[in-house]
């Protein structure tokens, strides 16, 4: 099974208004290309990967990455109005013409409410998903991380995976906070949910990245992940750029998680760096 990257991002500063990146980040805040990527994914042998909306409710970004025409771009997630369900289903339809539109995500960050999630009108947009046979990228933080076995049990026809761990917070302490195992084992129960680990090295030193950090300080939060979901429900992701903001590239996050999981088999290995996030997302044509 080929090595899939299940999270990555590009964006054009000129082409969309993004709300971040922005000047508080210098070192990605700037026009990241499909020549970048082919650059960063060249440099791991890596030549499948999924591209992560960077823009709630903007459907044009995802055209624009879909119309890319760039080889190694194999599915695409999209930013979504989940609570307008009638345009809601217009974009659907509107993007559902594309083979590689695999799924939605929310960045939860932009609304006030941590239960915003778990919103009637949210979870009635999100079984409009579902019904299509798109998938659902959770972008959690430890405060939203419960709502995710509360939200995987109303929908269960929605395949759901976490982002980065949902960001545990290693900047405070590498131990295991209990709230946090607590929910991502209950997460973990739900057999539609799934976990990337992605996004580890920014949450070291999230305002500075200034503190160095090698596989011992992620081993204990992946093991209590690999447990929870099993070899059978993680996939990894880069997190491309937003890995540049600690000086790393995306070789060196490359072989962190290949390190992280040392301890499993190979037909283990096989599943975690490829085959699951070809199966989450329904990938096609895969190199």
């Amino acid at each position: 099974m080929a090595e899939v990257d299940s999270h990555f991002h590009v964006w054009e500063l000129d082409r969309f208004d993004y709300p971040w990146p922005n000047s508080d980040v210098a070192a990605i805040f700037k026009t990241i290309s499909y020549s970048d990527l082919t650059t960063a994914l060249d440099s791991a042998r890596v030549k499948n990967a999924v591209f992560v909306q960077c823009l709630n409710n903007n459907i044009e970004e995802a055209k624009w990455v879909l119309n890319s025409g760039h080889p190694a771009i194999k599915g695409v997630v999209a930013g979504v109005n989940l609570t307008d369900h009638k345009v809601l289903s217009e974009q659907l339809d509107e993007l559902c013409k594309y083979d590689k539109f695999v799924g939605v995500r929310h960045i939860l960050d932009m609304e006030d409410s941590y239960d915003w999630i778990v919103r009637k009108d949210v979870i009635d947009g999100l079984r409009l998903v579902a019904a299509r046979g798109k998938t659902f990228d959770f972008l959690s933080r430890p405060h939203h991380l419960h709502h995710v076995a509360t939200l995987a049990r109303a929908i269960p026809e929605l395949s759901i995976v976490i982002d980065h761990i949902a960001k545990p917070l290693l900047s405070k302490s590498l131990k295991v906070s209990p709230d946090w195992k607590k929910n991502m084992l209950a997460a973990g129960s739900c057999p539609n949910v799934y976990c990337k680990i992605s996004g580890l090295v920014t949450e070291v030193d999230p305002e500075k990245h200034a503190t160095s950090w090698t596989t011992q300080t992620f081993l204990d939060h992946v093991e209590v992940v690999l447990g929870a979901f099993g070899p059978e429900r993680c996939m990894i992701g880069s997190d491309w750029p937003v890995l540049r903001l600690t000086g790393t590239n995306y070789r060196e996050v490359n072989l962190l998680h290949k390190s992280l999981l040392s301890g499993l088999s190979e037909v283990q290995k096989v599943k975690v760096c490829g085959g699951n996030a070809a199966k989450f997302y329904q990938l096609k044509n895969l190199d």
